[in-house]
């Protein structure tokens, strides 16, 4: 059983418990706002941290996209990047055949298809039949064409016929673009 206070008490005994009260709630608080306070300390240090250090790979970072610009710069350039330029590459073509003196140069060039090689390659497979031509002038043809014409092939295959007219030639070609859209 709890004793009762002499009445005389009663008010100090109120006036400690409610210091009590007070006490612990302002203890409390000020717990309260420090452990917040070093919470956003921490988040500032943090901050600050990833921020230097951005700070010190901008130089790096820097040259890196100087250098995928202009490597961007070129591929977009040569053709690579976007929509197929299938007439400047039948231009190119054309312009070959004048340049070289061909007889003959007959192409097909098939649908742009999506590459299995990775997403958004694309590649246009082109036959090409030229006549009359040898192993020298195939090879001056096609280095002609890769620096003329304004897209990127590879030489799937080539098979070269030599007869009595000046031998022919049968090859196909894959036009690549990447095309990110």
């Amino acid at each position: 059983m709890i004793p009762r206070l002499p009445a005389r008490l009663h008010l100090p005994a109120v006036w400690f418990v409610l210091s009590l009260l007070l006490g612990g709630s302002v203890f409390y608080l000020a717990l309260d706002a420090r452990m917040a306070g070093k919470t956003r300390q921490l988040a500032a240090r943090t901050a600050a941290d990833l921020a230097a250090r951005d700070l010190r790979q901008t130089p790096e970072r820097l040259t890196r996209d100087q250098a995928q610009s202009a490597s961007y710069s070129h591929l977009s350039a040569k053709g690579f990047l976007g929509k197929e330029d299938r007439l400047d590459w039948l231009g190119s073509l054309a312009r070959l055949r004048a340049t070289l003196d061909l007889q003959q140069i007959s192409w097909h060039l098939a649908p742009r298809a999506a590459s299995s090689l990775s997403p958004n390659l694309h590649s246009s497979a082109m036959s090409l039949e030229i006549a009359p031509t040898d192993a020298r002038r195939l090879a001056l043809f096609l280095e002609q064409l890769r620096t003329l014409a304004h897209g990127h092939f590879t030489v799937r295959e080539c098979t070269l016929r030599p007869d009595a007219g000046g031998g022919s030639a049968s090859c196909t070609l894959d036009w690549w673009t990447w095309d990110a859209r």
